[in-house]
């Protein structure tokens, strides 16, 4: 997100916030095997509401160092009025490394994360989710390789059925890392990734391999 949506792929653990944003999603969760088909490096998509009054409370962490990289000026090349979101903890297991933001409006989020997987296991992921993209909850699926980004690269969009959102990631390799990008929105049509294809080589030369 592993930063695919729910209910196969999920966006990276800050994706929470982004449900409670949207007010529309609810609780989520991943199988073993939902998870190996999804970029990874995600936490799961639980339902957190902006209301305090709502329960259950949500832990939050120190802003990930992937922030002093990716920073709002970056983020403002593809959201509107940026700001950075609350980093989620998981119930389990350590947290993800990854820095996320909002638009201004709330319904739009945009993360960055390190995969934990190599490239070519991400690339197999992205395929197979475009041969079968209704076991994880998907419809649309496109992959379209990328030139001119990292070592690798390649764009995906799709739509997501419940909750109800479009996606376009950006996965590359730079260095010895693996890269993805996401933007994730309350859009009925999934966005293109030129965008993101162009942010990913804006922060690629701040990223440590």
């Amino acid at each position: 997100m592993n930063p695919r949506r729910l209910p196969r792929a999920v966006l990276p653990a800050a994706a929470a916030v982004l449900c409670g944003l949207l007010a529309s999603c609810s609780p989520g969760s991943t199988s073993p095997a939902d998870a190996s088909a999804s970029p990874s490096g995600a936490g799961r998509v639980t339902n957190v509401s902006p209301d305090p009054t709502v329960t259950p409370s949500v832990k939050t962490l120190p802003p990930s160092r992937l922030c002093t990289v990716f920073d709002e000026s970056a983020a403002r090349q593809v959201l509107t009025d940026p700001k950075q979101a609350p980093r989620v903890a998981p119930n389990k297991g350590t947290t993800p490394d990854s820095c996320s933001y909002t638009s201004g409006d709330g319904a739009s989020m945009l993360t960055l994360n390190p995969s934990t997987r190599s490239y070519d296991a991400e690339r197999s992921a992205a395929h197979r989710l475009v041969r079968d993209p209704a076991s994880a909850g998907m419809r649309d699926v496109k992959v379209t390789k990328v030139d001119g980004l990292g070592q690798a690269a390649f764009s995906e969009t799709t739509q997501v059925l419940q909750p109800r959102q479009s996606v376009a990631y950006v996965v590359w390799r730079a260095g010895s890392g693996t890269w993805v990008l996401t933007l994730a929105d309350t859009g009925d049509k999934a966005q293109g990734a030129d965008r993101l294809v162009e942010l990913a080589r804006r922060i690629t030369p701040r990223l440590s391999g």
